[in-house]
């Protein structure tokens, strides 16, 4: 008889093996030795529950709570020992084991495997059990998991951690096999297949298989990578993991990708900037924030990291008109990016605006002022003649053409055939004189040696009445003398 138990033993395992999926049904013992009783586990997964989605609860050692999300209850183990006279006489010993059931959860698995062996005397009834595991569970009102209640706890055998770790790498596995063994229609192809032909992408959860997805990576390696390898969905950003685009583009193509990516990694970081000529445009860093130094590990270019131009120490940067403007426009009109970007090549946006603020006064003296024609300091000019005086160097110089004037007569180059002859006074019309005297001042008061005497050319005089009478402050008075506008 206790043969025959043993052969019927074998050919229930033996059965139930061929249902199960591969490596969930394990031998604990040598099932070959005859004088041996048969000891197993057998591993109860839930991916055949229509939602075996669930939420992982519970508060840690530190007191701070947690909520997870799981695809999937992590599987429970049944193990077995199975008597001589079994089934013929007696049941087998099952004992459950699970990381996350609690004690209420793991009485019901007790109670309904209790009843199945009953029930089913002098039948093999390891299937049953593990049915009816699977059909308990999946009555459970909720999917929620308190992980502070749980049996295994109580026995001091876990810490919380640990278990919380344990639980979210079952669950993991758990995921990945109920994947694989599930039917999906490729987007692209739209064949129908199992998920171990086909990507799962994270977050977006889209579907491919991996013939199209493959395809398509070795494509884009195959010309200019501008960015990492991305789902197929239309306007989705999931990237693929690193191990499905080694797989799909082999050693020679990835280890290119790879040096890009790496390379664009590196130039997203605050002390990277991309080498300035042409010839290079590698990835090159800031060694000296204070004083703008970037070098170039590649061409060994020593540069500004402001202007690009070849690194001058202490020196202001030169800038090129369009750069400035181009600057001025990105900062005070671009977006989000653009600024972010503006910040990580300039060091901060502190120096953004100090650039940005010296630009725009740069701009407003270069159409307000003009540069002394020796020194090159910019001079305002707000009222007065074209006579300008630079107090700096004590050069004189005509307002109009920036030529440098005769200091012992300054007043020589608005008269005669130059082009700047009778200009003197050309444009100007906003004096608020109180009488004759004032005007002849705020004219010649820029630092000229001018004298209303004898010693002063006629003709500058003559050109000063003149532009008098034309702006109305002088008028003819009551015996044809000529006087100041009182009305000025």
């Amino acid at each position: 008889m206790s043969d025959e138990n043993r052969e019927t033993q074998l050919y229930e395992l033996e059965a139930l093996e061929s249902v199960l999926r591969e490596n969930k049904l394990t031998k604990t013992n040598d099932w070959s030795d005859e004088n041996v009783e048969i000891e197993g586990i057998i591993e109860v997964g839930f991916d055949s529950i229509s939602d075996p989605k669930v939420t992982l609860e519970g508060t840690s050692k530190s007191g701070e709570p947690f909520s997870v999300p799981l695809d999937i209850l992590p599987p429970i183990r049944l193990k077995f020992h199975l008597p001589k006279d079994y089934p013929s006489s007696s049941s087998p010993r099952l004992e459950l084991q699970s990381y996350w059931m609690n004690e209420k959860q793991m009485l019901m698995c007790q109670d309904e495997l209790k009843k199945i062996c009953e029930e089913n005397m002098m039948m093999g009834v390891l299937f049953l059990c593990y049915q009816g595991i699977i059909d308990l569970i999946d009555q459970m009102p909720t999917r929620i998991i308190k992980l502070n209640e749980a049996h295994i706890l109580a026995k001091n055998e876990e810490s919380i951690e640990s278990l919380k770790k344990k639980i979210l790498g079952k669950g993991e596995e758990a995921a990945e096999e109920h994947f694989a063994n599930t039917l999906f229609d490729c987007e692209v192809c739209y064949d129908s297949l199992m998920g171990s032909k086909c990507i799962k992408f994270q977050p977006c959860a889209h579907v491919f298989c991996k013939s199209c997805t493959f395809d398509y990576y070795r494509s884009v390696a195959k010309g200019v990578v501008s960015k990492a390898m991305q789902c197929l969905a239309e306007g989705c950003k999931s990237e693929a993991p690193q191990n499905i685009v080694k797989e799909a583009l082999g050693d020679e193509l990835y280890s290119k990708y790879e040096g890009i990516m790496l390379e664009k990694a590196i130039r997203e970081m605050d002390d990277t900037v991309e080498c300035p000529r042409e010839n290079c445009q590698k990835v090159a860093y800031v060694t000296d924030r204070e004083r703008h130094l970037a070098e170039c590990s590649y061409c060994q270019f020593s540069f500004c990291n402001l202007c690009k131009q070849t690194f001058h120490g202490v020196s202001s940067c030169k800038w090129k008109k369009g750069d400035k403007e181009r600057l001025v426009k990105d900062w005070q009109e671009g977006d989000e990016n653009t600024k972010a970007e503006m910040c990580r090549q300039f060091g901060g946006a502190k120096n953004v605006e100090v650039l940005v603020e010296r630009f725009l006064n740069e701009e407003w003296l270069d159409s307000n002022s003009k540069p002394c024609p020796k020194c090159s300091v910019s001079i305002e000019k707000n009222e007065g003649c074209h006579k300008m005086h630079c107090t700096k160097c004590d050069t004189y110089f005509c307002w109009l053409c920036n030529a440098a004037l005769d200091k012992e007569d300054p007043y020589k180059h608005f008269q005669g055939d130059g082009t700047c002859s009778g200009r003197l006074f050309e444009g100007v019309h906003h004096f608020m004189e109180d009488d004759e005297e004032e005007v002849f001042e705020m004219a010649f008061d820029d630092g000229s040696d001018y004298e209303s005497d004898d010693s002063a050319d006629f003709d500058i005089e003559a050109q000063l009445e003149d532009w008098l009478e034309e702006e109305g402050h002088f008028d003819d008075g009551p015996d044809g003398l000529r006087g100041f506008d009182a009305g000025d």
